[in-house]
Order: structure tokens, then sequence, then C-alpha cells
């Protein structure tokens, strides 16, 4: 097949600066270069830092990147700007959406999948007899989004994270269009951390503390203020230590709610430790360092990876019930817990069950890794090329 690929249009593909979607596209690129002969080409943006990027190992797929700081680019968009006013998005979006769509439309495609833009559907569909197909990653199309009826009837399919997220779509109407593919992550960089330099000590951590780690962005969404909370009821127990690995959004910026939930830790210094933002390849190391793992999160989390790193190290896992979370746990390896008004104590119970008792952290690691093999990239990107 000839396949479009549409990217957001925030970050660059290849993946050179991180980003979730953006790494799950180089998976099925990958894919197929190693195992299937399909023509892809990529509509992405351009960035400095693909100037190095060596692209020769593709042989299959092509890269049509829009250079957005060029003066003819925003020229265009300026003018697009001017002339048009009810966006779906933004100017900057709105205009990628429609230099794509002059260029897809001098080809033919037999399909066109568009990376988590539901906005991206209606116009992408003026211009080509390819199937659309909408890969969505987040809750973004449910009934009370924008055009959301016209955008489900111009899609072929739509491929969703998540049961939870399918469960949004199927809002506007019930349909069989609606398949889940569910996310990957590259399982041996988890299952073979690097050798890097990293022990406890870095950390000021000592052997016979139990870590227990939060990886991720420090937001309110992601119920961080509730697992700072359940630490200080925790606080007669010593050992038991928070590793919290992140920043406020791939940086080292203190946002207000960073610098609040500092604060918030300053009774219990040395039982919560603030690593900030580590790039994403020290991840799996700093993981196989702890004892466990939890996802406190108070939003809908679509699906997110971060429970499949920790149960690929094999850490047992603290979990909220939260959007597609309970997709990729199970009680064999997680302790699944409500976010109502008891997460508080109910973390704090969880976190000291698991504590106490080792025999069961055993079999939940065992169990952990075993079930993270469901979603290899090399999974998922099966599941995404057998379903187009």
């Amino acid at each position: 097949m000839k396949i479009a690929v549409v990217t957001p249009g925030i970050l660059p593909v290849p993946s050179v600066k991180g980003g979730a979607v953006e790494t799950l596209i180089d998976y099925i690129l990958e894919y197929n270069e190693c195992f299937l002969n399909h023509e892809i080409i990529v509509y992405g943006i351009d960035d400095n830092k693909l100037s190095d990027f060596n692209f020769s190992n593709f042989k299959k797929t092509r890269f049509h990147l829009f250079n957005q700081q060029s003066v003819i680019y925003r020229l265009k968009r300026k003018l697009y700007s001017y002339f048009n006013y009810n966006y779906y998005y933004n100017s900057f979006l709105d205009y990628f959406a429609v230099a794509i769509r002059k260029e897809i439309s001098c080809l033919q495609f037999d399909v066109v999948v568009v990376e988590n833009r539901p906005g991206f559907i209606l116009p992408l569909s003026l211009c080509t007899n390819a199937k659309v197909v909408l890969h969505l990653h987040n809750d973004t199309l449910d009934k009370e989004a924008k055009d959301a009826k016209k955008i489900l009837d111009k899609c072929a399919k739509i491929f969703t994270v998540s049961n939870y997220i399918k469960s949004k779509v199927d809002t506007i109407m019930p349909t069989d269009k609606v398949q889940i593919v569910y996310n990957g992550i590259d399982i041996e960089k988890f299952r073979n951390p690097s050798l890097l330099e990293i022990n406890r000590s870095n950390f000021g951590l000592k052997d016979d503390d139990f870590v227990v780690v939060y990886a991720g962005r420090i937001e309110p969404i992601k119920g961080i203020k509730e697992l700072i909370e359940a630490f200080l009821l925790l606080s007669d127990y010593e050992k038991i230590k928070l590793l919290i690995v992140g920043g406020g959004n791939g940086n080292n910026d203190e946002s207000e709610f960073i610098s609040e939930m500092h604060k918030l830790a300053l009774s219990i210094p040395e039982k919560v430790i603030f690593t900030g933002f580590q790039s994403y390849g020290k991840i799996p190391s700093i993981l196989s360092l702890c004892n466990m793992g939890v996802i406190p999160s108070i939003c809908e989390d679509a699906f997110p990876l971060s429970c499949i790193e920790n149960m690929t190290i094999g850490l047992p896992l603290v979990v909220t019930k939260s959007g597609g979370i309970p997709d990729a746990v199970d009680e064999e390896c997680a302790i699944i817990v409500e976010k109502d008004s008891d997460l508080v104590s109910n973390l704090a119970t969880a976190i000291l069950e698991l504590y106490i008792d080792e025999d069961r952290r055993l079999k939940m690691s065992t169990h952990a890794k075993e079930r993270s093999k469901l979603f290899s990239k090399e999974k998922y990107a099966l599941s995404f090329f057998s379903n187009l």
C-alpha cells in the first residue's frame, strides 16, 4: 500500500525531540522497514535537530517536512489567518493541515493516517479518495467535540489507544469503525537498562530503602499532590521513600505547582526525593533502582506508557482506575484504587500492603514482566498495520 502519515505538527518525526506520539510513529516506520513493504510518506515539520539525522536507513519511507520558519511558509500562514477565522485549533495548526492537503492532493494514496488530530480530518478528506484513518491517542473526539459527526463520517476507521478512548468516540454514535490499537514501547531498552553510572546514592537513597517511584510529568491531574499526602500518612515508616522523577513539561522549569509540591513535602524531606527532569534514556536505569511504581492519575489518562515501562522493569504497581490504565494492567500486577475522596488513604494503604508483603511483590513482579510483552513496539506496529 501507499500510505500517508500526517504527524500532529508540533514535534518532528523522526522523534529527535521525543514525544509519545512521535516515538510511536517511529515504531511503525521501523517495523515497515524491517518486515513489510509499504510505501510511506510522512508529512511533518522540519527542525534544526534533524539536520544531523541519518535518513539513509529509510528505504521505504520518504519525509515531506515543512520548514515553518521559512519566509514563504510564514507569509502563506499569515495570509491564511487573514482570510480565515473559524479555526478548529488555531492558525498555526490549521494552516499546517492546509499545507499538507495541497501536497496530498497531488498523489494517489491508499490510506491517509492522521495522527491524533481530529481537526485535520475534514480538510484532508476533501483532497483524496484514499481511506482516511484517525489514530486517536487522547480524549479529543466525543459527542461534544466540534464537527464530531462529520469527522466520524469521513473516517474509514478510527484507531484508539484504549477502551476508554473508544467509549468516548462511541458517544457520537455506535460504529464498527472504531478499533483499539494498544500502544507499545521498546521493551529491550527496559529489560536491559544501559549501564549508566546511576545508583541509589545519586538520589540520596540507601540500599535498604523501600523505594516507590513516580515517573512522569508533575501536574495536578497526575495525582502528585495526593501521592505526597499519602506519604505524609506513612511518615512512621522511615524506610519507605518516594522518588518523583520528572518535571513540568519535558524540562526542569519549575512551575507554581511544582513549587507547591516541594513545600508540601518539606515536613518529610527525607522521604520524598525530587529528581527533576530526566532524559528518557535514563528512565530504565532509574526505574531499575526502585521496588514498586505508582501511577496516581486523577484525570482519565488515555493509556499511560509509564504503566508498561514499570511493568517491563518488573515493578509491582499501585494505580488509579483511570481512563485506559485498566487496559494496561490487571490485578495480578497492580493494586487498582478508585480515584475518589478516599484516594489519599487508599494509596497509603496499598503502598503499605506491598511494603509488608514481599511474596506478593515477587509474584506481581513476575506477572508484570510477562504482561508487558503484550505491549512491545513490534506488537503495536503489527496491530497498526493489520487493522489498516
